[in-house]
């Protein structure tokens, strides 16, 4: 027993540290400037959804709850709701119809002054811009490769973080957030009026997928830093100026270190969900102390962190999920995930309108926990995604789907193989060397070679035309 204890704790140690020496492979020069219109949507969204906060006051509520959580609520909601009525099919039509009659809603609510009738007019606007952007997903997930991803990802963080300095400081004298969201609403109508269905059209083929162990993990890290960052936004002065201005002078720099963690340094995007928890714990913790201390200051210019928690969840989570999704898969989980965010928003609400003294521990505790929960799992991110035998996709231009259709083949059955080495044996049938195998799987010439003298070695042959003679017994067919 003791023995085990032991190999376990080894076993957690070397995972720990080989997720910290991780690294994956970014290069701007993968941006296509014709998918912009894919970078740009999903990440718009909910930067608005963390918005609301600047244009209602406390005075006005609904069922006892405040506007915030109201909108929020919605916003979840038609995420969940109008995307349960989307097809690969329809996706390009439906999605333009909902930024129509988003932008509609938006406008009647900027023209209505602050009231019960405008609340729920802003209700019914951020329920469709919910279906708006989680059509803008799908497209964000299944159209893009790894830079677009995550550029598109840090640009967004980044404009969201100068709106926050520039709210803080009032540079445009208060018109500036009405302005700033309506430019938003703009973006995204148009972003998503130039959307074509045929973009969509290779998804419809794919094999069915699996909520496999690398996809389960990676929406633990969406919920959780979803869930965790919240909190923020009910504590006491979170949206006064100074408030605003510290968290987006940090979050401008948090930003530019999230990107040069990945063009530069190549560091996993593992880190950056580290960091993204010790800042959040950290500024929760700094709650306890005096208004008006230092320390309570310095806990709204860590908070600028959290921009690193949104790049390295909706990076991680269209990575994984081009890899291994589908579309069934992908609209159940996101049917079913957003709704229940929903509670992200009702408890920090109700705890805010009831006791609003307990927020700052209820945050720290639920920080704490998930991320003792997301460190715990250090062994299960190392096996099945960042050390996964599929994981040089991370450092390949895009996460290319795995050949399934190789695995159902007899031929490679029963030879211990695993899916990418019995990718590269189907593709060696086929005649092509490790340059053309390199090129059809978006991995570089070393990593095909390392996969070819792997597959070699546990077939105990040297050559191509070994492996032609152990398998002449069978027929073999790898479609296109």
């Amino acid at each position: 027993m003791a023995k085990a204890k032991q190999d376990m704790k080894r076993g957690f140690a070397a995972s720990f540290l080989a997720l910290l020496r991780s690294k994956d492979n970014i290069n701007v020069r993968n941006v296509r400037v014709s998918h912009l219109k894919y970078m740009l949507i999903f990440p718009l969204a909910p930067v608005f959804a963390n918005m609301q906060g600047v244009l209602f006051s406390d005075s006005i509520q609904l069922f006892n709850l405040d506007a915030m959580t109201l909108m929020g609520s919605a916003y979840c909601v038609g995420a969940g709701v109008l995307f349960a009525f989307t097809s690969t099919k329809n996706m390009a039509l439906v999605s333009k119809v909902s930024a129509l009659i988003t932008a509609a809603a938006f406008i009647v609510w900027l023209l209505l002054p602050e009231s019960l009738p405008s609340l729920l007019t802003a209700i019914f606007f951020m329920f469709g811009l919910g279906g708006c952007a989680a059509c803008a997903s799908f497209a964000y997930t299944f159209t893009l490769n790894n830079t677009e991803r995550l550029l598109g990802a840090a640009a967004i963080s980044l404009f969201f973080a100068l709106n926050q300095l520039g709210s803080g400081l009032s540079l445009l004298s208060g018109v500036f957030d009405k302005t700033y969201l309506a430019a938003l609403i703009l973006g995204t109508c148009v972003c998503l009026s130039f959307y074509k269905a045929e973009d969509f059209s290779a998804t419809e083929n794919r094999p069915k997928a699996t909520l496999n162990p690398a996809l389960k993990l990676t929406l633990y890290f969406f919920v959780a830093h979803y869930f965790v960052e919240i909190f923020y936004t009910y504590l006491p002065g979170a949206s006064s100026p100074t408030a605003m201005a510290a968290n987006g002078a940090v979050g401008i720099l948090a930003v530019c270190l999230a990107v040069a963690l990945q063009l530069i340094t190549r560091r996993s995007v593992w880190t950056m969900c580290n960091l993204f928890f010790i800042a959040m714990i950290c500024t929760y913790g700094l709650y306890f102390m005096p208004e008006g201390t230092a320390l309570r200051s310095f806990a709204r210019y860590i908070h600028g962190f959290e921009q690193m928690g949104y790049i390295a969840a909706y990076y991680l989570l269209g990575c994984v999920f081009k890899k291994h999704g589908d579309f069934r898969i992908f609209k159940l989980c996101l049917v079913t995930i957003l709704p229940v965010s929903v509670i992200s928003y009702v408890i920090p609400g109700a705890i805010s309108a009831h006791s609003p003294e307990l927020l700052p521990l209820a945050a720290t505790l639920i920080s704490g926990a998930v991320f003792v929960v997301f460190i715990l799992l250090s062994p299960a991110y190392s096996k099945y995604l960042f050390y996964a035998e599929w994981s040089d996709d991370f450092h390949a231009v895009d996460m290319t789907e795995a050949v399934r259709r190789v695995e159902e083949s007899d031929v490679l059955e029963n030879l211990k193989l695993t899916p990418r080495e019995k990718e590269v044996a189907a593709f060696l049938l086929h005649g092509k060397d490790a340059k053309q195998i390199a090129d059809e799987l978006k991995i570089s010439v070393h990593t095909a070679n390392f996969h070819i003298k792997n597959l070699y070695k546990k077939l105990g042959i040297n050559n191509r035309s070994e492996l032609f003679a152990r398998l002449s017994s069978h027929s073999f067919s790898l479609k296109p």
